[in-house]
């Protein structure tokens, strides 16, 4: 009997995954899920019932595979057990222990893990590692510290390789860090789009510098990266925050290596997003520090002790919420903390009220909550805006100016004319960003050109809602265009054919000949000059004029557009274009991307393991995010340490 099924047939399934599926991803689960881009976060989606599962690198699959044992209701009860059998190990596939492939294993796990070495001296670690392996010679702290130097040189490799083969170019941002060793530590995160149109981000970097950090000390530490990895002609832009020594670092590097550096460097230094959008909310805030001061207050209350924590959740259960570990309280310099405070204590309003009044603790009156209710809906916006700036896995440089055009319209809402708190803060931080992004980097600018749905009409429509010199705009805007478009065809034009030309002998020859098919070379080689003669006089059509003139893409105002899908499909029809693409769509926007690596830095260290090595420290940070990755997970745990600049430390004189 024929088997009907809604599902794909397991051939097509196969066979079209395989070629997008990342590299890395071996198991046979693969084959029954795709992995795809849903609201800015990678997401598993069955390919029979459509379900959207978590898909995180480093994570595993476990649960994948029990949605397609278990719980998927679409799949068949055929393919559901050929699956089953792609997990079964075979018995007639002997198992041959290598000792060397065992070591890099543990290698991994403790890079995995970020514990100690002394744990591979544990009792039970070498039990169960006997157990498992009788004939398996323990190693030492030492020796596994070596490995995992071994992977990280070897993994260096390959990822230098990689650098050299890669026909684009790579954009970096970089960040200083403080351990709690009171050592200053930088680093340098490199992006790129790979030839199959995948966005990367490599940490290449995570260095000792030497104090004070001055912006010789973040140009030197910077420099000898480049020149350690070759990049110095390959870099495209580098994002900084707007720190002052970070300012000048860029202008004295520029100064130095930039008839070395593509461009010039002319357009090197991207400053971060989410650090202005912080300076300028930040300015926001002290302009009503005491807005929210009683609701900031009872949360103090209710976290200061652990018994008052309790009592706070016995209220939260009876009213019938969900109860809470600790509520969040904000902290200087951290303006999202702020908003992060209010959400949450807008959705325990009643608990927080009920406690403070059975507690006899001054309780946040109507008005209070009133204000916190506003400030909370007018910083949502930023909130999202910089969650926006913030993503890392995929491209953020062509969406820049919408963003800014989202953030100057909450600005100059007029419906905030009527709260004179949220006026007086929209006031204060419409000043800071006309201040830093009257003048976007031509980069970004660019980076929106080559959004097939937005091209130079977004840019357009962009300066006149600013009310900017339009037609100036535009104009030095198609002057950049065409000049790096020349810049890329250099790189793209192929060694041309030599051409036939007769030599004069042959030419008088044929002169005296009467044959009518000397004849017809004669016209032709006459005609051939001509043209040539002519040819600057026609003007040329070239591929950038095709791009702009032809209709844009138009998108539904909620439908993610795939940027890169759209310049992979493309590529044959715009491939000079398309190699621009690669190289301003991978410019990150922010430098949010750096905090993975702090994180990791800072679980790495702890408190226990302080001894640890600048250089065995940058291993074993640089070695995890090549092999394994950093989860979503990871990445939003606090820091231990902190990162040196934040947002009190701007550049009053902003050099453009």
């Amino acid at each position: 009997m024929e088997r009907v099924s809604s599902a794909p047939e397991m051939d097509d399934v196969i066979s079209t995954d395989q070629s997008s599926r990342s590299t890395k991803r071996r198991a046979k689960v693969w084959d029954y899920v795709d992995s795809e881009l849903v609201d800015g976060k990678e997401k598993a989606i069955c390919k029979y019932c459509k379900a959207h599962l978590s898909s995180v690198a480093g994570k595993g699959t476990t649960h994948l595979n029990r949605h397609i044992s278990t719980y998927c209701h679409a799949i068949s009860q055929e393919e559901r057990q050929r699956f089953l059998a792609t997990q079964k190990t075979k018995p007639d596939e002997a198992h041959v222990f290598d000792p060397v492939v065992f070591r890099g294993l543990i290698a991994k796990y403790f890079l995995s893990a970020e514990i100690s070495f002394r744990k591979c001296e544990d009792p039970s670690w070498k039990e169960m590692i006997n157990y498992c392996q009788p004939s398996f010679r323990l190693v030492g702290r030492q020796t596994v510290r070596s490995d995992c130097i071994l992977l990280y040189e070897e993994e260096k490799l390959q990822l230098m390789d990689q650098f050299t083969k890669l026909k684009s170019h790579v954009s970096l941002t970089a960040d200083l860090w403080s351990s709690n060793q009171n050592l200053g530590y930088l680093g340098v995160t490199a992006h790129f789009i790979s030839e199959d149109f995948d966005l990367h981000k490599k940490i290449i970097a995570f260095k000792k510098i030497s104090f004070p950090h001055t912006s010789y000390a973040v140009q030197d530490g910077i420099t000898s990266c480049l020149l350690e990895w070759g990049l110095v002609g390959d870099l495209f832009t580098l994002t900084l925050d707007n720190a002052s020594v970070n300012n000048r670092a860029m202008k004295d590097m520029r100064d130095a290596l930039g008839s070395q550096m593509f461009f010039s460097g002319e357009h090197l230094h991207v400053r971060c997003s989410s650090h202005v959008l912080n300076i300028m909310v930040q300015a926001g805030l002290k302009v009503v520090p005491n807005a929210i001061g009683s609701v900031r207050d009872i949360i103090k209350v209710v976290t200061s002790t652990p018994s008052r924590l309790q009592i706070f959740n016995s209220i939260v259960q009876a009213l019938g919420l969900k109860s809470k570990s600790g509520l969040i309280l904000d902290v200087p310099h951290r303006w999202n903390a702020t908003y992060d405070m209010l959400n949450e204590a807008l959705k325990y309003k009643a608990a927080l009220n009920r406690y403070a009044t059975e507690q006899h603790h001054e309780c946040p009156t109507e008005e209070d909550w009133s204000k916190a209710e506003a400030l909370h809906g007018f910083l949502q916006e930023f909130s999202d805006a910089t969650k926006a700036f913030s993503a890392d896995r995929h491209p953020t440089a062509h969406l820049f100016l919408k963003l800014l055009l989202v953030i100057r319209g909450v600005l100059l809402d007029v419906t905030w004319n009527s709260n004179e708190l949220i006026n007086e803060m929209a006031n204060v931080m419409y000043a800071k960003f006309q201040k830093y992004w009257e003048n976007p980097n031509i980069v970004l600018l660019i980076a929106a050109v080559l959004d097939p749905s937005m091209k130079t009409e977004f840019v357009k429509f962009y300066f006149y809602t600013v009310g900017d010199n339009v037609d100036v705009k535009m104009r030095e805007l198609k002057r950049y265009l065409k000049k790096y478009y020349l810049e890329y065809e250099k790189i793209m034009r192929s060694p041309s054919l030599p051409v036939f030309i007769p030599h004069e002998d042959q030419m008088r020859s044929e002169t005296f000949t009467s044959s009518p098919l000397c004849g017809k070379r004669r016209v032709e080689h006459a005609f051939a000059q001509f043209a040539s003669q002519n040819m600057d006089a026609r003007p040329e059509r070239t591929e950038m004029d095709t791009y702009l003139e032809d209709p844009r893409i138009l998108v539904k105002p909620d439908e993610n557009f795939n940027v890169l899908g759209w310049w992979k499909k493309n590529i044959d029809a715009y491939p000079i274009l398309s190699l621009m693409a690669r190289d301003f769509l991978a410019i990150p926007v922010s430098t949010v991307s750096s905090e993975s690596a702090f994180s990791a830095a800072g679980r790495i260290l702890g408190k226990n393991r302080t001894s640890l090595s600048p250089e065995t420290l940058e291993a074993l940070v640089c070695a995890k995010d090549w092999l394994i990755g950093f989860n979503d997970e990871e990445e939003g745990e606090p820091m231990t340490g902190k990162r040196m600049f934040d947002s009190d430390d701007e550049e009053d004189d902003w050099e453009i």
